[in-house]
Protein backbone atom coordinates (compact mmCIF):
# COMPACT_ATOMS: atom_id res chain seq x y z
CA UNK A 1 0.00 0.00 0.00
CA UNK A 2 1.47 3.75 -1.04
CA UNK A 3 0.29 6.76 0.53
CA UNK A 4 0.12 9.28 -2.00
CA UNK A 5 1.98 12.57 -1.33
CA UNK A 6 -1.73 14.36 -1.15
CA UNK A 7 -2.78 11.97 1.42
CA UNK A 8 0.56 12.79 3.57
CA UNK A 9 0.01 16.57 3.31
CA UNK A 10 -3.50 16.06 4.03
CA UNK A 11 -2.46 13.95 7.45
CA UNK A 12 0.05 17.07 8.24
CA UNK A 13 -2.49 19.85 7.95
CA UNK A 14 -5.70 18.12 9.39
CA UNK A 15 -3.27 17.36 12.82
CA UNK A 16 -2.26 21.15 12.36
CA UNK A 17 -6.14 22.08 12.17
CA UNK A 18 -6.21 19.76 15.44
CA UNK A 19 -3.95 22.45 17.01
CA UNK A 20 -6.66 25.21 16.41
CA UNK A 21 -10.09 23.36 17.30
CA UNK A 22 -12.10 26.42 18.15
CA UNK A 23 -10.44 28.95 15.74
CA UNK A 24 -10.29 29.10 11.61
CA UNK A 25 -6.78 28.61 10.28
CA UNK A 26 -6.25 29.91 6.87
CA UNK A 27 -4.87 27.52 4.14
CA UNK A 28 -1.56 30.59 3.99
CA UNK A 29 -0.74 29.77 7.80
CA UNK A 30 -1.12 25.78 6.85
CA UNK A 31 1.12 26.48 3.43
CA UNK A 32 3.36 28.12 5.89
CA UNK A 33 3.74 25.77 9.02
CA UNK A 34 3.97 22.84 7.04
CA UNK A 35 5.60 24.19 3.93
CA UNK A 36 2.82 23.38 1.12
CA UNK A 37 1.86 25.45 -1.48
CA UNK A 38 -1.68 27.51 -1.84
CA UNK A 39 -2.76 25.92 -4.62
CA UNK A 40 -2.21 22.31 -3.54
CA UNK A 41 -4.09 22.67 -0.10
CA UNK A 42 -6.92 24.19 -2.01
CA UNK A 43 -7.30 21.00 -3.65
CA UNK A 44 -6.73 19.04 -0.71
CA UNK A 45 -9.09 21.03 1.12
CA UNK A 46 -11.79 20.72 -1.31
CA UNK A 47 -11.64 17.13 -0.97
CA UNK A 48 -11.71 16.94 2.55
CA UNK A 49 -14.75 19.71 3.25
CA UNK A 50 -16.60 17.20 0.67
CA UNK A 51 -16.27 14.63 3.09
CA UNK A 52 -16.73 16.80 6.24
CA UNK A 53 -13.64 16.63 7.98
CA UNK A 54 -13.35 20.32 7.50
CA UNK A 55 -15.10 23.14 7.47
CA UNK A 56 -14.97 26.50 5.93
CA UNK A 57 -15.82 30.23 7.37
CA UNK A 58 -15.70 32.84 4.94
CA UNK A 59 -14.73 36.83 5.59
CA UNK A 60 -12.46 38.39 7.68
CA UNK A 61 -11.10 36.22 10.58
CA UNK A 62 -12.08 32.98 8.32
CA UNK A 63 -10.39 30.03 7.65
CA UNK A 64 -10.90 26.50 8.03
CA UNK A 65 -11.72 24.24 11.07
CA UNK A 66 -12.21 20.53 11.95
CA UNK A 67 -15.80 19.83 11.65
CA UNK A 68 -16.25 16.79 14.31
CA UNK A 69 -14.41 16.21 16.95
CA UNK A 70 -10.55 14.63 16.87
CA UNK A 71 -11.78 11.19 18.49
CA UNK A 72 -14.53 11.18 15.35
CA UNK A 73 -11.77 11.33 12.70
CA UNK A 74 -9.53 8.90 11.85
CA UNK A 75 -6.35 8.52 9.70
CA UNK A 76 -8.29 6.20 7.76
CA UNK A 77 -10.90 8.79 6.61
CA UNK A 78 -8.63 10.99 6.27
CA UNK A 79 -6.78 9.15 3.42
CA UNK A 80 -10.42 7.89 1.64
CA UNK A 81 -11.13 11.23 1.71
CA UNK A 82 -8.20 13.17 -0.66
CA UNK A 83 -6.88 9.54 -2.29
CA UNK A 84 -9.72 6.89 -3.22
CA UNK A 85 -7.24 4.65 -5.16
CA UNK A 86 -5.05 4.34 -2.15
CA UNK A 87 -6.52 1.49 -0.70
CA UNK A 88 -6.48 -0.55 -3.53
CA UNK A 89 -3.16 0.68 -4.63
CA UNK A 90 -0.08 -1.80 -3.93
CA UNK A 91 3.69 -1.93 -4.63
CA UNK A 92 3.40 -5.88 -5.58
CA UNK A 93 6.16 -7.11 -7.42
CA UNK A 94 5.74 -8.89 -9.82
CA UNK A 95 2.06 -9.17 -10.09
CA UNK A 96 0.23 -11.29 -8.03
CA UNK A 97 -2.98 -12.03 -9.24
CA UNK A 98 -4.56 -14.99 -9.44
CA UNK A 99 -1.99 -16.88 -7.19
CA UNK A 100 -2.48 -17.91 -3.69
CA UNK A 101 -0.01 -15.25 -2.67
CA UNK A 102 -2.88 -12.79 -3.99
CA UNK A 103 -5.32 -13.37 -1.55
CA UNK A 104 -2.31 -13.14 1.04
CA UNK A 105 -1.78 -9.46 -0.23
CA UNK A 106 -5.32 -9.02 -0.73
CA UNK A 107 -5.60 -9.14 3.46
CA UNK A 108 -2.62 -7.78 4.26
CA UNK A 109 -3.96 -4.31 2.68
CA UNK A 110 -7.38 -5.36 4.69
CA UNK A 111 -5.69 -5.57 7.74
CA UNK A 112 -3.17 -2.20 6.90
CA UNK A 113 -6.80 -0.57 6.31
CA UNK A 114 -8.24 -1.45 9.09
CA UNK A 115 -5.32 -0.48 11.43
CA UNK A 116 -5.61 3.03 9.82
CA UNK A 117 -8.92 3.06 10.44
CA UNK A 118 -8.64 1.92 13.99
CA UNK A 119 -6.11 5.70 14.88
CA UNK A 120 -8.16 8.36 15.81
CA UNK A 121 -6.83 12.26 15.14
CA UNK A 122 -7.15 12.32 18.73
CA UNK A 123 -4.49 9.54 19.37
CA UNK A 124 -2.54 11.07 17.26
CA UNK A 125 -2.54 14.71 18.11
CA UNK A 126 -1.94 13.79 21.68
CA UNK A 127 1.39 11.91 20.23
CA UNK A 128 2.61 15.09 18.21
CA UNK A 129 2.05 17.41 21.32
CA UNK A 130 2.46 15.86 24.19
CA UNK A 131 5.91 17.66 24.74
CA UNK A 132 9.28 15.67 25.18
CA UNK A 133 11.43 15.51 27.57
CA UNK A 134 13.93 15.55 25.05
CA UNK A 135 13.25 18.32 23.06
CA UNK A 136 13.68 21.77 24.61
CA UNK A 137 10.58 23.40 25.52
CA UNK A 138 9.30 26.25 22.34
CA UNK A 139 7.88 29.70 22.95
CA UNK A 140 4.50 30.91 22.00
CA UNK A 141 6.37 32.26 18.98
CA UNK A 142 6.69 28.53 17.80
CA UNK A 143 3.53 27.53 17.97
CA UNK A 144 3.67 25.35 14.78
CA UNK A 145 5.38 21.96 14.39
CA UNK A 146 6.08 19.88 11.46
CA UNK A 147 5.15 16.31 10.68
CA UNK A 148 8.10 14.43 8.65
Amino acid sequence: MKLSSRAHYAIKTVLELSTHVNEPVTLAHLAQAQNISISYLEQIFALLRKCDIVKSTRGPGGGYMLNKPLTEISIADIVKAVDKATVKETSMEPDFNGTDSHVLWLRLLELIGGYLDSISLAELHSLYTTPDASQPETTNEESSFQVA
